[in-house]
């Protein structure tokens, strides 16, 4: 049986595009998704010898996005912004999607992890996580929590909930910035958010910080301490992203982005605009690793949203 002619180049000669790089990803510009791509997608131009030119793809959790990238032709030419929540929630929440994740995609390299902060408004009887805890098991349900059903924020709530044992009500939200301001304004208790739009809120005096869900502080926020100081164990809960590309694409071909990804990663400017966002960056996180990352996640979230019932509305 006779190679395909691309393959066969890749194969023997390396490989470098030869036509823009398309970098699809599952959120709307000016989202943290979207600014973190552009401008790593700046600093992965020179390896290449291409452009790499950002795609947004919104909605379904991701999944449409996700499904545009693996219909993708397997060259090289086609990457997708693949994370936990895209592969490691939304396959139990939406059925008969056309991809699997660890089937239909490949993994170049990661990108980075964010933990998230949970914030409350100020003048709530509870200041301290343990405060909270003790308030929640006295009053069943008399908590509200905000987030994106199955987002990131839900299953960082409900991981809590399931290693405390206490019950709050969720409050589904489209939209981060308007339950946070809801929170501020008492409509809402709390929410499990990253810190990039949470900590202003926390600055200003809108919101308190009672603890985050890493194992440990934040570099830019060190005076929140973790939930794991705090007595609550087994709650932490990383958002990870990586970059993955279409199966079957050729080794050369996934070398070669790796490659371009670990210099955007490492480059300064990259650095200092990640370090605001409290995100931690992977320079280091090969594709063997980020295999490994998903293989964890994927029985961790089924098992979750099999406990609490999650559904996608």
């Amino acid at each position: 049986m006779l190679a395909r002619p691309g393959l066969a180049t890749a194969q023997q000669q390396g490989w470098a595009p030869s036509r823009p790089v398309t970098w699809i990803v599952p959120g709307g510009p000016a989202s943290v998704l979207d600014v973190g791509a552009r401008l790593i997608a700046q600093k992965m131009g020179p390896v290449l010898g291409q452009q790499v030119v950002v795609e947004n793809r919104i909605g379904a959790g991701g999944t449409i996005a996700a499904s545009l990238a693996a219909r993708a032709a397997p060259d090289g030419h086609t990457v997708f912004y693949g994370n936990f929540a895209v592969f490691g929630i939304a396959p139990f929440l939406f059925k008969n999607l056309p991809w699997d994740a660890r089937r239909d995609f490949a993994p170049i390299h990661g990108i980075g992890a964010s933990a998230n902060i949970i914030v409350a408004s100020p003048d709530r009887p509870w200041k301290t996580t343990q405060e909270l805890i003790a308030w929640s098991r006295a009053n069943p349900g008399g908590i509200s929590f905000a987030g994106g059903v199955g987002s990131g924020q839900h299953m960082a709530a409900e991981l809590f909930m399931t290693v405390t044992g206490v019950q709050w009500t969720f409050i589904p939200y489209a939209n981060t910035v308007q339950a946070l301001t809801d929170i501020a304004a008492g409509r809402v208790d709390l929410i499990f958010d990253y810190p990039l739009s949470s900590l202003p809120f926390v600055r200003d005096g809108r919101l308190r910080a009672l603890g985050i869900n890493a194992k440990e502080r934040l570099s830019i926020a060190q005076e929140i301490p973790t939930l794991d100081e705090q007595g609550v164990k087994g709650a932490e809960l990383l958002g990870w992203a990586g970059l993955y590309t279409v199966a079957r694409t050729p080794q050369p071909a996934i070398a070669k982005l790796a490659e371009a990804t670990r210099v955007a990663l490492r480059d300064q400017e990259v650095i200092s605009m990640f370090n605001t966002t409290g995100t931690i960056l992977w320079p280091d996180v090969d594709a063997t690793m980020l295999a490994r990352a998903l293989d964890e996640e994927i029985p961790r979230m089924q098992a979750l949203i099999a406990r609490t019932g999650i559904q996608a509305q």
